[in-house]
C-alpha cells in the first residue's frame, strides 16, 4: 500500500516545487532553504498520513481524487507563510499550477487506458507513477513557464482588478474540476480531450494578462517620469525666483554701499572728519 502514497507524495512536492519557481527569483537563498525544508518535512509526512488513509478507506477513484484535491493544502500554506507577497500572487500561480496538473494528468490517462480491465488499484498507482514519470519530461518547459509567470506586484495590488486576475485560472478550471470530484476513475473521451482545450483557451486570457500588465506598467512609468518632471519644473521655478530675489538684494545692498561711500568721500574731502567718523559709527549700529 505504501508504494502508492509514496508516488503520490513525491508527486505533490514537485508540483509545489514548480509553483516555487514563479517566486524564486525574488526572494532570498534563507527563504529557499525555509521553505524547501518545511515542504520536505511534510511530504515526509504526508506518506504516513496518505497510508492510513488509504489503509482505513481503500484505494478507489473517490480517496485518489480526495487526496489530490487537497494536498495542495499545506505546501500553499508554506508558500504563502514564508513568501509574504501577498495572497492575490499565491492564488495566481496556484490556479496556474492546477491548469497544469490538469493537462498532465490528462495525457497520462491515454496510457492508463492501455491497462484498463485491471483491478481499480492498480490502475490508480500506474496513473500516478505515470504523471511522476510526465512530470519529469515536462519540467524543463513548466520551469521555463513558471519562473517567468508573474508580472509585478503593482499589478496585483490594484483593487479590485488584481483579485480578478488572480482568480480567473481558478475560475477556468473550476468546471473541470468540478466534473473530477466524482467515484469514476477513467471518464470518457470528450472529457478527456476538453481539458486540453482548458490550456488553449487560458493561453489568450494569459496573453491578455500580459498585455494589460505590460500597458499598466508603461502607464506607470509615465506617470512617475510626469511626476519627476513636474518635481523638476517647481525645484527650478523656486530656484529661479530664490536667484531673482538674491539678484535684488544684492542691488539694493550695492547702491547703499555706494551712497554711504559718497557720503564719507564728500565728509573727509571737506575736512569734516568728525562728522565722517559718526556716519560710519551710525553704519555699524545699523548692522548689528
Amino acid at each position: 500500500m505504501y508504494p502508492l502514497p509514496i508516488v503520490i507524495a513525491l508527486a505533490q512536492l514537485f508540483d509545489a516545487a514548480i509553483r516555487y519557481l514563479a517566486f524564486s527569483k525574488k526572494v532570498s537563498e534563507k527563504t529557499t532553504r525555509k521553505v524547501f525544508l518545511y515542504s520536505s518535512l511534510w511530504c515526509v509526512a504526508s506518506v504516513f498520513v496518505y497510508g492510513i488513509f488509504f489503509a482505513k478507506f481503500s484505494v478507489d477513484a473517490s480517496t485518489y481524487k480526495f487526496v489530490l484535491m487537497t494536498g495542495w493544502l499545506p505546501y500553499f500554506i508554506i508558500c504563502a507563510k514564508m513568501i509574504p507577497w501577498g495572497l492575490p500572487q499565491h492564488i495566481f500561480v496556484l490556479g496556474m499550477g492546477v491548469i497544469c496538473s490538469l493537462v498532465q494528468h490528462t495525457v497520462g490517462a491515454f496510457f492508463v487506458l492501455n491497462f484498463v480491465g485491471r483491478p481499480e488499484a492498480e490502475l490508480i498507482f500506474f496513473e500516478a507513477a505515470i504523471y511522476l514519470a510526465l512530470f519529469a519530461i515536462f519540467l524543463p518547459v513548466c520551469g521555463y513557464f513558471f519562473v517567468k509567470l508573474l508580472p509585478s506586484r503593482e499589478f496585483f495590488n490594484l483593487k479590485p482588478q488584481g483579485i480578478y486576475i488572480a482568480l480567473l485560472p481558478l475560475i477556468v478550471s473550476s468546471a473541470h474540476l468540478i466534473r473530477l470530484a466524482d467515484d469514476v476513475f477513467v471518464h470518457s473521451w470528450a472529457e478527456r480531450l476538453s481539458r486540453f482545450y482548458l490550456p488553449i483557451a487560458f493561453f489568450f486570457f494569459y496573453r491578455y494578462i500580459l498585455n494589460a500588465a505590460k500597458n499598466f506598467y508603461e502607464m506607470q512609468r509615465l506617470e512617475r517620469t510626469e511626476a519627476r518632471l513636474e518635481e523638476q519644473l517647481t525645484a527650478l521655478k523656486d530656484y529661479h525666483a530664490l536667484t531673482e530675489a538674491s539678484r535684488k538684494k544684492i542691488s539694493v545692498m550695492r547702491h547703499d554701499l555706494r551712497h554711504n561711500y559718497n557720503i564719507i568721500y564728500t565728509l573727509l574731502e571737506a575736512g569734516d572728519v568728525a562728522k565722517a567718523l559718526e556716519h560710519v559709527r551710525n553704519r555699524k549700529e545699523g548692522l548689528k
